[in-house]
């Protein structure tokens, strides 16, 4: 199996403070104090942590889509690609972005929840579409840009892409979610 060694014992004390500050940026979100694995896995190589970190706290703090529409799409992302890790790590955030629970178990079952409104119903088509590989349909993409402007998409999409990053050091290296988090049921 593929593992990395934990670099905090060897890390400067610049490392180490930047680990500090991106387990307390996430901290309200994650309702966790400590810095997530797949960050102190990724802190093998400090430049790319710190970059995928800002684009990390950019989309999910700083972003155009409101809380409820990016953590809906994370976790289509996530139980479409099966990325167990991903699931666990956003599941308080959309609960706390207002996502029920029968939409978080639609979800999990790799059903489209029913009962969306037009706006949450584009962004889960929309995640559908990046997720097998086509465009993003032309209607869908109307929709979104009407409610987020082209910035919007362009942040969904970028955040599909954040997340298959996230989803490959997790798989690569088989990163398990913290076993204080939520487990994706049925996951494989």
């Amino acid at each position: 199996m593929a593992e990395l060694p934990d670099p905090r014992a060897t890390a400067d004390a610049a490392t180490l403070d930047e680990m500090r500050r991106i387990a307390q940026v996430r901290t309200h979100a994650d309702g966790r104090a400590e810095l997530a694995d797949v960050y102190v896995a990724m802190f093998n190589n400090a430049a790319v942590a710190r970059l995928v970190g800002a684009l990390g706290e950019h989309l999910r703090f700083d972003g155009t889509l409101p809380d409820d529409v990016r953590e809906l799409a994370i976790l289509r992302y996530a139980s479409r690609r099966r990325l167990a890790y991903e699931w666990a790590h956003h599941v308080r955030p959309a609960t706390l972005a207002g996502i029920d629970e029968a939409t978080v178990a639609a979800l999990a079952a790799d059903a489209v929840p029913v009962g969306l409104d037009p706006t949450h119903a584009a962004a889960v088509e929309a995640v559908d579409q990046i997720v097998d590989g086509s465009e993003i349909a032309a209607h869908t993409q109307r929709l979104l840009t009407r409610e987020f402007g082209d910035a919007g998409v362009v942040e969904l999409v970028a955040l599909c892409g954040l997340y298959a990053l996230m989803g490959y050091m997790t798989t690569a290296f088989a990163i398990e979610p913290e076993p204080d988090l939520p487990q994706r049921p049925g996951r494989s």
